[in-house]
C-alpha cells in the first residue's frame, strides 16, 4: 500500500509541476512549435537519467525511486520513461528493437490521435443528434 501512495503522491506534484513548468514556458517567450511541452519532456528525460544512475546504488530505497520515477516524473512526463527505455535499449546493443520502439511510439502515438479526434467528433455528433 505504501508503494502506490508514493506514486499516488509523486505524481500528484510532478502534475502540478508539469503545469507550472508548461505556464512558466509560455510567459518567457513564444516558438514555432509547443515550447512547454517540450521544456517538460527535455527537462523529464535529464532528471530520468541523473536519477537512474543514481538509483543504480543498492542503497537508495525503493519507495524514493518509485516516489520520484514512477510518480513525479510519471506525473511530469511519460516521454522521460520512453527515452530512458530508448536509450537502454541502444546501450545493450538492442539497436533493431530501439528504432523499432521509436518509430512505433512516434507512429502509433499520431495515429491514435488522429483516431481519437475523429472518434471524439463523431460521438459529439451523435450526442449532439440525440438533444432536442
Amino acid at each position: 500500500m505504501r508503494e502506490y501512495i508514493a506514486v499516488l503522491v509523486g505524481g500528484g506534484i510532478g502534475a502540478a509541476a508539469r503545469y507550472g513548468t508548461i505556464q512558466l514556458a509560455q510567459a518567457i517567450g513564444t516558438l514555432p512549435f509547443p515550447a512547454g511541452t517540450f521544456c517538460v519532456n527535455a527537462l523529464g528525460s535529464l532528471v530520468i537519467g541523473v536519477l537512474f544512475s543514481i538509483f543504480e546504488s543498492p542503497h537508495v530505497p525503493g519507495g524514493l525511486r518509485l516516489f520520484l520515477i514512477s510518480g513525479f516524473l510519471g506525473g511530469y512526463t511519460t516521454f522521460s520513461s520512453y527515452a530512458l527505455e530508448t536509450i537502454r535499449l541502444f546501450l545493450t546493443g538492442q539497436v533493431k528493437q530501439a528504432l523499432l520502439n521509436i518509430l512505433v511510439h512516434n507512429l502509433a502515438g499520431m495515429v491514435l490521435v488522429v483516431l481519437g479526434i475523429w472518434l471524439g467528433k463523431t460521438l459529439s455528433s451523435l450526442v449532439s443528434g440525440l438533444i432536442p
